[in-house]
């Protein structure tokens, strides 16, 4: 069974290898709240050269919509 989710002994680490073919930021994280809040988050942006293309062809009410969503200047 393939699962999205792996269980780092203490005092350990984990190595991730994976084919970067779909542009965006992604969000690796703990499921555990307060594990979130003491840093064990990471967002990785993937291909942020086409994540620029991709943002800049959207329709301008979209584009406009995220934005402020995210608290961006237009």
């Amino acid at each position: 069974m393939r699962r999205d989710t792996v269980t780092v002994p203490a005092f350990n680490h984990v190595v991730l290898r994976f084919a970067a073919d779909n542009p965006g930021v992604w969000a690796l994280h703990c499921h555990v709240a307060w594990h979130i809040e003491g840093g064990m988050f990471l967002s990785l942006a993937e291909r942020p050269s086409d994540l620029v293309e991709l943002v800049n062809g959207m329709d301008p009410d979209t584009r406009r919509q995220s934005q402020d969503f995210c608290g961006l200047l237009t």
